[in-house]
């Protein structure tokens, strides 16, 4: 028997839970990102360079890198969605 089906209060929990830690995640992570990729030599000369105004150390990159990989693989066994989450396959429904 499926999780969600013997537990949906807990599940619903977990889910919730995981639309958190992705938007946490992609909050924090995309000016580091941004930061990184405006380094490169290429595309300084293009666009300049661009410094993050999140400075998170290793640790807490990485455990975010690791939740946000184990909350997007939830979402992905699930077969649930989020509006907000599924923002750019909405634009597919007929």
């Amino acid at each position: 028997m499926r999780f969600d089906a013997r537990f949906p209060g807990v599940s619903a929990i977990v889910g919730k839970i995981a639309i958190v830690v992705l938007l946490v995640s992609l909050l924090l992570g995309l000016p580091q990102l941004a930061a990184t990729i405006s380094q490169i030599s290429f595309i300084a000369d293009l666009v300049g360079t661009f410094e993050s105004p999140v400075a998170l150390p290793n640790w807490l990159n990485r455990t975010l890198l690791v939740s946000g990989a184990l909350a997007a693989v939830e979402r992905a066994l699930m077969l649930r969605s989020h509006w907000l989450i599924d923002m750019e396959t909405s634009w597919w429904d007929t």
